[in-house]
């Protein structure tokens, strides 16, 4: 990776632990939170994706961008609700750090069946980050068996973490099919837009995959009350999603300066000693040497991994 991918993607991982001490401190319902988070970036940012879409012209989206978009969507909806429901099960430390951790092996595994290179000292960082990821739950190292991950909380980080693989892979698609038209039909060699123009464009579009399916299925459900619980929520639910689009934006920025999909995830993982910060100091969590052991695999596993 790039030394400018590298930086982007530490702040962003910043700026992520950040807005993970407001979905820990959410009172609503995880739905309206998350789906109020979304509803406001995506508003806020309507004006410009209308420029972009405008500017573009229509034969720039193809069929699969779209289909791509949706799937996105859906991973990222999976990753926000097993987020927002984990953290009403379990402490910060403990579930913020599995959620951030698992998603690295995962998209390992899937970069290698697209035919994207992974070396053998880069397995050998995501291993150690795995190895940290289980040891983070513990308080000692006696308790190292399989009762201690079986928990709720951890169910849902692990779904979350799903969600994560999920669009980390899929945007990277869609990104790519985007830069692939992004050439003036005159010139193959004259850019229409930008990369950070194209990064902003796809924030957008995120944002309404997430909200338009979650408003969607408030309604179809009877769910109405959701949207009055939303509204109540606003002022941290629209805090939380700007920060979420700042963070995300420059992932996806990042993810247009390198080829290698796996290293922008496994850089992300460095939130994790941040959030663990975060959950001492702001929400006087418990710090266990475990966890400290565990997070010093994680970001040793980070450096040999780049």
């Amino acid at each position: 990776m790039s030394v400018s991918a590298i930086v982007v993607v530490i702040i962003s991982a910043f700026l992520h632990a950040s807005w993970n001490i407001l979905g820990k401190t959410n009172k609503a319902s995880v739905q309206s939170f998350f789906f109020m988070s979304a509803f406001c970036m995506a508003l806020l940012l309507s004006p410009y994706l209308i420029w972009f879409y405008v500017t573009a012209g229509r034969e720039y989206f193809s069929a699969k961008f779209w289909e791509l978009l949706a799937f996105s969507g859906v991973f990222q909806i999976i990753y926000l609700l097993g987020l927002g429901f984990a953290y009403k099960k379990a402490d910060i430390g403990l579930v913020y750090p599995m959620a951030r951790a698992l998603p690295v092996l995962m998209v390992g595994c899937i970069a290698l069946s697209l035919g994207q290179s992974i070396s053998p000292v880069q397995w050998l960082g995501f291993l150690l980050i795995i190895g940290g990821c289980l040891l983070v739950p513990l308080t000692r190292l006696r308790e190292l068996s399989f009762s201690n991950y079986y928990n709720i909380g951890i169910v849902w980080a692990m779904i979350a973490a799903i969600g994560t693989a999920g669009y980390s892979i899929i945007d990277k698609l869609a990104l790519s099919e985007l830069s692939s038209k992004n050439f003036s039909p005159s010139s193959t060699q004259e850019a229409i837009h930008q990369q950070p123009e194209i990064a902003i464009f796809y924030l957008g579009m995120q944002f309404w995959a997430i909200a338009l399916p979650l408003g969607l299925v408030f309604l179809v459900t009877g769910q109405a009350q959701q949207f009055k619980q939303a509204w109540h929520v606003k002022t941290p639910a629209f805090i939380a999603g700007f920060i979420m689009a700042l963070t995300y934006g420059l992932v996806l920025y990042a993810m247009l300066l390198t080829d290698n999909v796996s290293l922008v995830v496994a850089l992300r993982q460095v939130s994790i000693v941040f959030g663990l910060l975060f959950a001492v100091m702001v929400l006087k969590e418990k710090l266990y040497t475990m966890r400290l052991i565990g997070c010093g695999l994680i970001l040793s596993g980070l450096l040999i991994a780049l």
